[in-house]
């Protein structure tokens, strides 16, 4: 699984949090270093993506990702705070979103969907 979200505090939380379900992942900071992360490593079960980041936002990173076939199969959360979640989970085609505070029980039900 990948971690992709420009807020470290968040990112180590759902670390601690996942790992401690046993769940292996790795980290980004936006959409650029996650694309670069996927090009050179094994294809993760599953994207967890924040839709607020710099250089590179959840838009913009959907957007190349899918312009690689290999990618674009890779089921993406959406990871978000903001209040037109459902508007951007259909426009994107998101496998699932999650509204932040991530509420933990529906974050462990989503990652296990994907990474069982």
């Amino acid at each position: 699984m990948l971690v992709v979200d420009d807020d470290l505090a968040l990112r180590e939380a759902l670390r601690d949090s996942l790992t401690d379900e046993g769940y292996l992942l790795a980290e980004a900071s936006d959409g650029t270093a996650a694309l670069a992360y996927l090009r050179a490593n094994p294809r993760p079960a599953l994207i967890l993506l924040d839709w607020n980041m710099a250089p590179m936002n959840g838009a913009q990173f959907m957007s190349e990702m899918v312009k690689d076939p290999v990618l674009a199969e890779i089921p993406v959360v959406l990871l978000t705070a903001d209040a037109r979640i459902r508007e951007k989970t259909l426009m994107y085609r998101f496998a699932a979103s999650l509204k932040k505070p991530v509420d933990l029980d529906a974050l462990f039900a989503v990652v296990g969907r994907y990474c069982a």
